[in-house]
């Protein structure tokens, strides 16, 4: 019988009770990278290669089992990815985190003109810190009072799949284009982290609250040691609000993926 797999932590069941104890079990195993396949292109090749960026990059792509550790966004780089003004922005989409105790938050993503996401703007309630909860009905009037002030109508809005009572009252003040957002976390932060690592998302220097949170959003130890890859949940309502976003419109844009990035120069003075 033969089996095949792409790789995960080294720490899963697969690898640790059987691909480490191949001799021990009289089994073979092979290791190849995705360029040992000889009946793809490298057309094709390259087009993977350019989705996969990091911890994916290594497993996907190189064939290692490695674990997931550290900074989950590696490649943010503030100086790269925030800017001070918006291009023409050609639509709109929407993610929302829902929190009552713990912080709401949406993220407004644009597709611009040049061909790059941006969050172009966020709105943000924490009930802790300004010590008011808010209910579905407040939360809704609120975030469609800050489109309408910014004159923004979203073309979908995502929203956290659990929050099903939010969803509920955005459609009853007939917010149109809901949909449940994507929800596949790993998945999701890998959409993310290729459109950061190819410079293709921006970030507007506004969006305080998901500035705060990108740089300190980490793997969680105790995931890793169950063979397991998720995020710490802690300071991560912006970060999975733009995850929402990103990954359940990843149909819009991943062809952007395999186009240069043309940054503008300067013309040199005669």
């Amino acid at each position: 019988m033969y089996a095949t797999t792409n790789p995960d932590s080294p720490r899963h069941w697969l690898k640790a009770g059987y691909i480490d104890r191949a001799h021990e079990l009289n089994l073979r195993a092979w290791h190849f990278k995705l360029s040992d396949n000889p009946s793809l292109s490298p057309e094709y090749v390259a087009d993977l290669a350019a989705e996969y960026v990091g911890l994916w990059r290594r497993r996907m792509i190189d064939g290692a089992w490695v674990v997931a550790e550290g900074a989950i966004y590696d490649m943010w780089d503030e100086g790269r990815h925030v800017v001070a003004e918006l291009p023409d922005v050609r639509r709109y989409w929407l993610g929302c985190d829902y929190g009552t105790t713990n912080p709401f938050s949406a993220i407004l993503l644009g597709e611009g003109v040049d061909d790059r996401l941006y969050v172009a703007a966020e709105w943000r309630h924490d009930s802790r810190a300004t010590h008011r909860s808010m209910t579905d009905a407040q939360y809704s009037a609120a975030v469609r009072a800050w489109l309408a002030d910014l004159g923004i109508v979203p073309e979908w809005t995502f929203i956290d799949p659990s929050a099903a009572s939010f969803s509920t009252q955005m459609w009853q003040d007939g917010h149109a284009g809901l949909a449940r957002a994507s929800n596949d976390v790993a998945d999701g932060i890998r959409s993310v982290s290729s459109l950061l690592a190819a410079g293709r998302l921006l970030v507007h220097e506004s969006c305080e609250g998901l500035l705060d949170e990108l740089p300190g959003y980490s793997w969680d130890p105790k995931a890793t040691e169950r063979g397991e890859d998720a995020p710490l949940k802690v300071d991560d309502h912006s970060a999975d609000a733009l995850r929402y976003a990103v990954h359940s419109t990843a149909h819009e844009w991943r062809h952007l993926l395999t186009k240069t990035v043309v940054t503008p120069t300067r013309p040199k003075l005669p």
